[in-house]
């Protein structure tokens, strides 16, 4: 299946691009995306563990299986002052 990813903040700087699309096994998990990320964007390795998925543009947990088609944002932590 295909999923389509968003990056954001740090995420986007790190991976180099702000959206991509990504190949992933049927019934994969967030987690499973984001670990999938990490590999064909080794500079975000470090930073996602902090960050946040929102599936489809509602905030999901790690354990959230994915569906064909879906958009999935890769929110890190902000700060600001």
């Amino acid at each position: 299946m295909r999923v389509r990813v968003l990056f954001f903040a740090v995420a986007r700087d790190r991976a180099g691009v702000s959206t991509d699309t990504v190949e992933i096994e049927d019934g994969a998990t967030v987690a499973a995306l984001f670990a999938r990320l990490a590999v064909m964007h080794p500079a975000l390795k470090d930073v996602l563990p902090a960050c946040r998925a929102a599936v489809d543009e509602a905030f999901a947990p790690h354990a959230t299986q994915l569906a064909d088609g879906q958009t999935v944002a890769v929110l890190p932590p902000v700060s600001g002052g």
